[in-house]
């Protein structure tokens, strides 16, 4: 992998969503969203959780459906790639707490922060765009096991970004890895948020995604070209993942994706097994030296805001050697895998491939429960 040549194939790709997304109508649709509700509304299922982006009948009734704005539903009828975006949370309980589209310099807070999101559609082979589906209604459903019900956490209008934020009340506590659903009441798709406030000491695994997880970063630029693509994994690396959180551990992945491929990147965890975890997307676009501060941030509020015991990190680019080492993070475990594996006195994964790896170094660590 030429690592130099790969990356700026991705800001030259990247930067094309500023005059796509320019070009898009953004609307001041101010009708209130119409439908049926309880009165109107499709028939209801008796599911406990929602297959995202389209679960097809809810489990509860909506306060409105359909769309507000005719625009909206043409855009959703003739575009059907999601490129919904929504956030997670990370923290300790009564403690630091943040959500992912906290900005790089911003200090962690102690209050809860918003569940904030977009709601947005694209063409299947148009992944560098989104339009934003705007002045909709967007709320916010959770299933409480021990009620054995649906309660909703709140709900909102898109602005003309497509964008909503919606508070947390903290009213219930929602388990680390139990989804809390952004539904569009428009059409009944979801996204998926997850909070993860996990007590100090937690031990997790850290690990970028692109040439990491994937085969290379161009796997992503196959996946912006084409919706239905499935980039290729290196070799056992869902299974690594697997192997970790069957052991108790925590897996947060740190990626140099900006938000607009959340949705792609969900997709594409669930879709090959990966087990759910926080995941960490940048605010804007970031590369080489960029990339670095903003994982060293993250890092550092993993390490120090919320005194979490990083057990492994995992990437494949100099700004991952960089950033891991900028926080702190042993080099006896930072494994490296493609072009600069063992670079800098890190650990190499051989072969893109993870198997020795797992049997000889994962199976002989302790649980960590």
């Amino acid at each position: 992998m030429n690592h130099a040549h790969s990356k700026s194939m991705f800001v030259g790709s990247v930067l094309l969503v500023a005059a796509f997304t320019g070009a898009c109508r953004g609307g001041e649709g101010d009708t209130d969203a119409g439908g049926g509700g309880e009165g109107g509304g499709p028939p209801l299922s008796d599911a406990t959780s929602l297959e995202c982006p389209a679960p097809g009948h809810l489990p509860f009734a909506t306060e409105t459906n359909g769309f507000a704005d005719d625009d909206n539903r043409l855009t959703a009828e003739g575009s059907p790639r999601y490129k919904d975006e929504s956030s997670d949370v990370l923290g300790v309980p009564g403690g630091p707490r943040v959500n992912t589209y906290i900005a790089v310099d911003a200090a962690s807070g102690t209050s809860d922060p918003p569940y904030d999101g977009a709601k947005a559609r694209t063409g299947q082979n148009s992944g560098l765009g989104s339009v934003p589906l705007y002045q909709e209604a967007v709320s916010l459903w959770f299933y409480d096991e021990a009620a054995t019900s649906w309660t909703t956490l709140g709900r909102a209008k898109t602005d003309d970004l497509g964008k909503y934020s919606i508070p947390d009340g903290g009213e219930l506590a929602v388990a680390p890895g139990q989804p809390v659903y952004s539904v569009l009441e428009a059409d009944g798709s979801c996204a998926e948020h997850y909070e993860y406030l996990l007590p100090e000491g937690t031990k997790v695994v850290v690990t970028d995604i692109d040439g990491t997880l994937t085969l290379s970063d161009e796997e992503l630029f196959k996946q912006i070209d084409d919706g239905a693509y499935v980039p290729l994994q290196n070799q056992s690396a869902q299974a690594l993942m697997s192997a970790w959180v069957d052991k108790g551990y925590v897996v947060v992945y740190l990626t140099a994706r900006p938000h607009l491929f959340r949705s792609e990147t969900r997709a594409w965890m669930e879709h090959e097994g990966f087990p759910v975890g926080p995941v960490i997307t940048a605010n804007s676009l970031v590369f080489d030296e960029s990339a670095r501060v903003y994982k060293r941030s993250w890092l550092n509020r993993v390490l120090d805001d919320f005194h979490w015991d990083v057990v492994a990190a995992y990437g494949n680019a100099e700004s991952d050697i960089d950033a891991y080492e900028d926080a702190g993070v042993p080099k006896d475990i930072t494994f490296i895998v493609g072009e600069f594996a063992g670079a800098n006195g890190t650990q190499p994964i051989d072969g893109n491939d993870y198997t020795t790896h797992i049997s000889e170094f994962v199976a002989a660590q302790p649980d960590a429960n």
